[in-house]
């Protein structure tokens, strides 16, 4: 049986990716300038190009959306029918852009359904949805897709450094050559932490992380999961409560319930672990009488290193693996720009979507509804405003 072609070695794909980075010619001036391809770039780019205006993204990276093929460990939860607006930690203006109640879950399946994607619930009692496909690729590809048929032009390997009298300043990574592009409308969508001047942002930090800690035996319980209630506590108070599985790692804990709480969490924070949550102290303490161990209620394995014990506690240090986080919590301040066009108030042209903007909200496909709505809303409106 013959052998198809091997795969590209991780060199030569990256070798290939800068050859064809440098083979893109950019304009002299564009409509539209995107900085930054990821998933609120590509949405406000296509939502660009789709309105007559001529449409160049800026990407640091040697691809666009690579991003997104990390989401949802890989399957990409693309929104949630349960978007609230006091689920993101800055309500009022989330709500003006997102609108009320499930209307942004409603305009998300409404655009990948045009770029042909089909979607569905994780499970039919569940609001979370996700590509039928299973894979945060063929969400990543229909974009790519939909953005080449607009006629849109990914420039990628050029790291933006400067935004100033509607030209947009870059260095491109394959030659270190700066550039210029000429640009009636910039939306910006980068993920690099870059803020132009005359904007303020909030400093930024990963968030949807794991929590490292200390006051348990991690290295002996690495790799062990449990269903847990787990409570955040500061000075003794409570300040989060939520169930979900734990996966306890060498240096502290993950799992989603974790991550969530790494968005608040500060070192010298409590978490208090409910190792059995659907069973009361007296039903536990009977269960650990009549079997002799906790074994039957709690992984056995968990038992042999914690013992017969339903809660435990432990401090938080910091968070973990910062480098893989989700999310970036800080950015841009809301106040500066209009929710209903998210453009600057004191620089006309300038836009901005995505996670550059001081929006976050904790898991559930929330924070990828704010990316694909914000580009909308600020794609749409870099367009108006270039043809008007």
């Amino acid at each position: 049986m013959a052998k198809g072609p091997r795969k590209p070695s991780r060199t030569q794909l990256r070798e290939q990716l800068l050859a064809s980075a440098a083979a893109t010619v950019l304009p002299e001036a564009v409509d539209v300038c995107v900085c930054g391809g990821g998933a609120a770039g590509i949405v406000a780019a296509i939502c660009a190009a789709e309105a007559g205006a001529s449409t160049v993204v800026l990407e640091r990276d040697l691809a666009c959306g690579r991003p997104i093929l990390a989401t949802g460990n890989g399957r990409c939860n693309l929104t949630n029918l349960d978007v609230r607006a006091g689920i993101f930690n800055n309500p009022v203006f989330a709500e003006k852009v997102l609108g009320p109640g499930s209307f942004a879950a409603k305009d998300v399946l409404d655009f990948f359904d045009a770029c042909g994607l089909a979607t569905g619930f994780e499970s039919e009692d569940d609001s979370r949805i996700y590509p039928l496909s299973d894979q945060a690729s063929s969400v990543r590809e229909v974009l790519l897709a939909r953005a080449e048929r607009a006629g849109v032009m990914m420039a990628c390997a050029r790291e933006v450094t400067d935004i100033c009298a509607g030209t947009v300043t870059f260095t491109e990574l394959f030659s270190g050559r700066t550039g210029k592009l000429a640009a009636t409308s910039v939306v910006l969508a980068c993920r690099d932490g870059f803020v132009p001047a005359g904007l303020e942002a909030k400093p930024f930090s990963p968030a949807l992380c794991p929590l490292a800690c200390e006051g348990l035996p991690f290295e002996q319980l690495d790799g062990r999961r449990s269903d847990a209630r787990v409570t955040l506590l500061r000075d003794g108070q409570a300040v989060a409560q939520e169930r979900g599985e734990v996966l306890f790692r060498s240096y502290g804990l993950s799992g989603i319930v974790i991550f969530n709480f790494s968005r608040i969490a500060l070192p010298g924070d409590t978490l208090l672990l409910d190792l059995a949550p659907l069973v009361n102290e007296e039903s536990f303490a009977s269960m650990v009488e009549a079997a002799g161990s906790a074994r039957g209620v709690i992984d056995p394995a968990i038992v042999e290193v914690l013992g017969d014990v339903k809660r435990v506690s432990c401090t938080v240090v910091g968070k973990a693996q910062t480098e893989h986080a989700q999310v970036r919590q800080g950015g841009l301040l809301t106040a500066q720009f209009d929710p209903a066009t998210l453009m600057a108030r004191e620089l006309p042209g300038v836009f901005a979507a995505g996670e550059v903007l001081d929006i976050d909200a904790p898991c559930g496909g929330y924070n990828l509804t704010w990316a694909w709505k914000s580009g909308m809303v600020a794609g749409a409106a870099a367009a108006a405003f270039a043809k008007a």
